[in-house]
């Protein structure tokens, strides 16, 4: 059962955005954005570079290249429960119904299958990880500042570069 993530509006958009943006910077994974955008289409508002697309190589040896599939996997899925936390706690002031956590899960779940051939227990370690994380950053005051502040400029400005979303992100590294 996956829960309908369908944004309702810009502002709530943007805020997913930021839950994403802010994901990335506290996993150090914006070396891989490319930019974002509040007009794209729905599943293309966040670019990647061609890096995050990682087909192997190789010259890598399977476990090196299997560990770059990880990495981005767990990327991926800090990035889609920031969105979702920094919805509901930033964006609604609500928390996260245990329908949509349970509609998280399964689609982290799927695709921990199908990209890593991981097994449940992993599956389920690795999402609780990225979740607890994801919760204690996105009930941080300082940090919710920055995410209001990001979606403002962003529903302004309605695309982003990595540099202005590097830019504008850099009051986390102070908190």
């Amino acid at each position: 059962m996956t829960p309908n993530l369908k944004y309702s509006d810009d502002t709530d958009k943007a805020y997913g955005l930021a839950g994403m943006a802010i994901a990335m910077v506290a996993m150090d994974g914006e070396r891989l954005l490319e930019s974002m955008s509040l007009d794209a289409q729905p599943g293309e508002s966040v670019r990647f570079t061609p890096d995050f697309y990682f087909s192997g190589n190789p010259r890598l040896s399977a476990r090196i290249a299997w560990y770059e599939i990880l990495k981005h996997f767990q990327l991926s899925t800090g990035m889609i429960i920031g969105n979702v936390m920094c919805r509901s706690y930033v964006g609604k002031h609500t928390s996260v119904a245990d329908n949509v956590r349970q509609g998280l899960y399964e689609c982290v779940a799927q695709e921990g299958h199908d990209s890593c051939s991981l097994d449940d227990d992993e599956i389920q370690q690795l999402f609780s990880k990225s979740y607890n994380e994801m919760h204690r950053m996105f009930i941080h005051s300082g940090v919710q500042a920055v995410a209001r502040e990001f979606a403002t400029t962003i529903e302004r400005v309605r695309e982003m570069s990595r540099g202005d979303v590097i830019d504008q992100l850099r009051m986390l590294s102070m908190l």
